[in-house]
C-alpha cells in the first residue's frame, strides 16, 4: 500500500492494453485545435490552482477555469496577494472569470489579468444565483445572474473589457431568471421554446400556441425568446461571440446556489437551439453533464463550440484521463502514451505530493498562516483522486487529522527546518487506500458505447441528457 517514490512510467504491456481498449466501438470526435471543446467549469472554493494541477495530471488539452474573482479583489489585492491570480504555465489553456457590474472596474480587472498574469481568456459571470451577489442592498453592486435583466449593462461591461485586453472575452449566463415565489419558482413546469424563434426543431418538438399563451408574467424573463433576445442584444453591443450557457434558469431570492443546480429543470435543447439559431456565434453547454460520454453526445451534434463538466470532475478528476484522445482527437496524448500524465491514481497522488512540497516551500514566507491554510487546500484539491476506491473515505479522514495536527502545532518543517513535509503526510494518508486501486491503470477507451445527441433526442430519451 501507499505511494512509490517516483511516478510510474508506462510499460509496453500497458501501452498494448491501452491501444486495445482504445479500439472499442465508441464515438471519437475529429481532431480540433479549439481547447473549448471540453472545459472544467468555474466553481467557487474548488477550481483553485491546486485543483487545476490535479486536472493537468490527467489531461493536457482540457480548458481550465479559475474560480470567480470579484473585480475589486483583482484591482486592490493582486499586488499584495499574487497567489490569488497566480498560475503555472502547465495550466494553460486557462480562463479567468470575473464578477462585477462596473464597466470601468471590470475593464481594469481584465487588463490586469491579461497584462500581469497572461490568462488566455477573460470571462464575465452573469449566471451566479447566490443572494450574496444578486441581492445586495446597493443595487449598483449586484452582479451575477441578475445581470441578465440588463443586457445593455452587460453589453457595455463586455465592450469595455474587450477594449482593455488582447485576449478573447466571453460571457457565462443562464437561460433566464425568475424570482422565487412568482409563478411557482424554479420547481414548476418546464419552460417551452418561443413558437416563433426555433425553426430548427421538428414540428412535434415546437411548442403549441396554447403552451405559449399559458406562460404567465413570472415567465417573462425565463423563456427561449428572452434568452435569444439577450444573446442577440449583448452580441450587438459588445462584439462578444462566445456564450457559455448553464442550461437552467436562475431562481433569485430563496434558493441556495446548490439548490439552483438541481431544482430548476434542465433545458439542454434550448442551448442546442441557440447554437442553431446563431450559427455565427459559439455556444458552450454547462449544467447536468455528468460524464465524458454525456459531453461527447452533445458535441456529436456538431453545433456546439464546447461542453462543460463541473461537479463531476471535482468529485472524480480521473474521468479526464481519456479526454485528450477521445474529445480532441489527439492520439499523441492520454494515459499510456503521454508520460507527462498520470497513468494511475497512485501515480497522480505521487505527482501531487511533490507539487505540494513545492507549493509549501514557495509560499511559506508570504502566505498568511501558510501551514494550516495551504495544507488543507492541498488535501481538498486532491481528495477526488481516491473517489470510489477502497479506503478512500479513510484517506479523507486521515487527511483531516493531518491538517488538525498542523493546526495544533505539529508543523510542516522537516529536520532541516524546510517546510516540505506534505509528501510525508500524503504517503500516510494514501496507505489507507487499497494498493490495487492505487496502481490500477487508467485505461484509454474505457467509456461505454454511446449514442449521438440527435439519436437520443429523436428517441425522446431526455433523461440521458439530464433534461428533467
Amino acid at each position: 500500500r501507499g505511494l512509490s517514490s517516483s511516478p510510474e512510467m508506462p510499460t509496453p504491456e500497458d501501452a498494448a492494453a491501452a491501444a486495445s481498449a482504445s479500439s472499442l466501438p465508441r464515438i471519437v470526435l475529429p481532431p480540433t485545435s479549439d481547447s473549448h471543446r471540453l472545459s472544467v467549469a468555474p466553481m467557487l472554493d474548488c477550481t483553485d490552482a491546486h485543483f487545476r494541477a490535479v486536472c493537468r495530471s490527467f489531461s493536457r488539452r482540457t480548458h481550465l477555469w479559475t474560480e470567480m474573482i470579484h473585480q475589486d479583489a483583482v484591482i486592490h489585492s493582486h499586488a499584495s496577494r499574487p497567489e490569488m491570480l497566480g498560475h503555472d504555465a502547465s495550466e494553460h489553456p486557462l480562463t479567468v472569470q470575473l464578477g462585477g457590474s462596473s464597466p470601468g472596474r471590470l475593464a481594469r480587472a481584465a487588463e490586469i489579468c491579461d497584462a500581469a498574469y497572461g490568462y488566455d481568456e477573460v470571462n464575465l459571470n452573469a449566471g451566479c444565483p447566490s443572494a450574496k451577489v444578486t441581492s445586495k442592498s446597493d443595487a449598483e453592486k449586484c452582479f451575477g445572474a441578475v445581470l441578465m435583466r440588463d443586457p445593455e449593462l452587460v453589453g457595455e461591461c463586455l465592450r469595455r473589457m474587450r477594449e482593455a485586453v488582447d485576449v478573447p472575452v466571453t460571457l457565462k449566463h443562464r437561460l433566464g431568471v425568475r424570482t422565487r415565489g412568482a409563478g411557482g419558482g424554479g420547481g414548476g413546469r418546464r419552460r417551452h421554446l418561443h413558437r416563433h424563434q426555433h425553426q430548427s426543431l421538428s414540428a412535434s418538438e415546437r411548442p403549441s400556441a396554447s403552451d405559449d399563451d399559458a406562460a404567465d408574467a413570472a415567465d417573462a424573463e425565463d423563456n427561449y425568446a428572452y434568452v435569444s433576445d439577450f444573446v442577440q442584444r449583448v452580441h450587438e453591443l459588445s462584439g462578444v461571440t462566445h456564450f457559455i450557457v448553464h442550461a437552467r434558469a436562475a431562481v433569485l431570492g430563496g434558493l441556495s446556489p446548490a439548490a439552483n443546480r438541481s431544482i430548476p429543470p434542465l433545458r439542454h435543447r434550448e442551448v442546442h437551439a441557440l447554437a442553431s439559431d446563431f450559427p455565427k456565434l459559439g455556444f458552450s453547454l454547462n449544467g447536468g453533464v455528468e460524464t465524458v460520454d454525456d459531453a461527447v453526445r452533445h458535441l456529436s451534434s456538431g453545433k456546439l463550440k464546447g461542453v462543460m463538466l463541473g461537479r463531476a470532475v471535482y468529485r472524480d478528476p480521473t474521468i479526464l484521463h481519456d479526454v485528450d484522445a477521445r474529445v480532441y482527437g489527439d492520439e499523441s496524448g492520454g494515459v499510456g502514451v503521454d508520460p507527462t500524465l498520470a497513468k494511475s491514481r497512485g501515480d497522480a497522488l505521487t505527482r501531487f505530493a511533490a507539487y505540494g512540497d513545492h507549493v509549501l516551500r514557495e509560499r511559506w514566507a508570504t502566505h498568511l498562516r501558510a501551514g494550516i491554510n495551504l495544507t488543507r487546500a492541498l488535501f481538498k484539491a486532491c481528495a477526488g483522486v481516491v473517489h470510489g476506491t477502497r479506503g478512500g473515505k479513510e484517506f479523507k479522514r486521515l487527511a483531516e487529522a493531518e491538517c488538525l495536527g498542523v493546526k495544533q502545532g505539529g508543523g510542516l518543517k522537516d529536520a532541516g527546518g524546510s517546510p516540505s513535509r506534505f509528501g510525508e503526510m500524503m504517503a500516510r494518508c494514501a496507505s489507507a487506500v487499497h494498493e490495487e486501486d492505487l496502481r490500477a491503470p487508467l485505461r484509454r477507451g474505457g467509456g461505454a458505447v454511446v449514442k449521438t445527441w440527435e439519436a437520443n433526442a429523436a428517441e425522446g430519451d431526455d433523461a440521458r441528457f439530464g433534461d428533467r
